[in-house]
């Protein structure tokens, strides 16, 4: 491997890849392509970007002229970059339209163009909608049943249009719930980790009953390491979590490592517009190139815990991205204290 894309590398998963195929491929010249938006942190890469054979570049996938320049010469695509949190996309759609669908069209695009010789998406389990009752394969049809998630799907169709009928050797990888340590505090279980240490209320969604299967972003790296090393063009590739949770259960988990009271933490607040009760699917593609899930959330929130309260400043010092959530869907805006952000209070998931 001799040049390597990674397009969201200063967020959570990307920042995270970026350390993982570092450690793969440690000859490789490695670009890392962010827009830098609400969810990435430039203190993520400070080690990657200490590496000679390391270049950064602060722009949208959405530009055409500069995905083509940036891909010039690449083997290698792993396409992280996406709008992901679900609350923001029942707020305003557009942003990711935009990211999710005519970003990965761009990128697919200057692949093409610049003969890369990989290109690896990352999805999401969201796509099979509502998993209750059963467990979804890669042969499922997909039943987004939120914008996010439809965003996600429709850019998988067109990974699979630009692969028939280009000839563009794609994989795709449909990941349950990742969680770790770079998480921005939207999502479920940083969020409330962020609003304990904080000394805000948290508010969730609905009853809680909500079941999510919970993934390790390192075994999802390692997942997107098999997969490039031992995959098939043309393939895609669940990565399911080990178990899953409901929400009332990680509350219980993230309360009991911070050592907090449930009652004086947690509120029950109104339901999204839809909240699917389930997400569940199977992985016997991955499986079968022997990839397995390691890790499990309540052995890993105790280190979790302590991540965030040691790089809290991390998301204290701007407003919460939430904040545009509108109250109609059942959240309340908490006034700023001092030298911390304003925001919305929501389950975050």
């Amino acid at each position: 491997m001799r040049k390597v894309i990674l397009t969201g590398g200063a967020g959570f998963l990307g920042s995270h890849l970026t350390e993982h195929f570092l450690t793969l491929y440690p000859k490789a010249d490695f670009v890392i392509i962010d827009a830098m938006t609400y969810a990435a942190r430039r203190e993520y890469l400070r080690p990657a970007l200490q590496q000679s054979n390391v270049t950064f570049v602060q722009a949208s996938i959405c530009n055409r002229r500069e995905m083509l320049r940036q891909l010039r010469g690449a083997d290698l695509v792993l396409h992280a970059a996406a709008e992901s949190h679900v609350d923001n996309s029942y707020a305003d759609s557009r942003p990711f339209l935009r990211s999710n669908i005519e970003g990965t069209v761009t990128l697919l695009q200057a692949a093409v163009e610049n003969g890369v010789s990989h290109f690896v998406h990352v999805s999401t389990d969201e796509v099979y909608g509502d998993c209750r009752g059963f467990d979804a394969t890669e042969r499922s049809l997909l039943n987004p049943t939120n914008p996010y998630s439809a965003s996600k799907a429709a850019a998988e169709m067109f990974v699979k249009c630009f692969a028939q009928s280009f000839g563009l050797a794609t994989r795709v990888v449909r990941a349950n719930n990742i969680y770790g340590t770079r998480q921005y505090p939207e999502k479920l279980i940083p969020k409330l980790i962020v609003d304990a240490l904080a000394g805000r209320r948290f508010r969730v969604h609905g009853s809680g009953m909500a079941r999510r299967p919970f993934l390790h972003v390192r075994d999802l790296c390692r997942a997107i390491e098999t997969v490039v090393t031992h995959g098939d063009d043309g393939a895609i590739y669940n990565v399911p979590a080990a178990r899953d949770y409901s929400v009332n259960e990680v509350v219980n988990l993230v309360c009991a490592a911070m050592h907090i009271p449930r009652e004086s933490f947690v509120e029950h607040g109104t339901d999204r517009p839809h909240n699917d009760s389930r997400y569940g699917m199977t992985g016997e593609a991955i499986h079968s190139l022997g990839w397995e899930a390691e890790r499990e959330l309540s052995e890993d929130l105790p280190a979790i815990v302590q991540w965030y309260r040691e790089n809290l400043a991390l998301y204290l010092r701007e407003p919460a991205q939430v904040m545009r959530m509108p109250a109609r869907l059942g959240y309340r805006f908490v006034p700023a204290r001092r030298g911390e952000g304003s925001t919305y209070v929501g389950s975050g998931g």
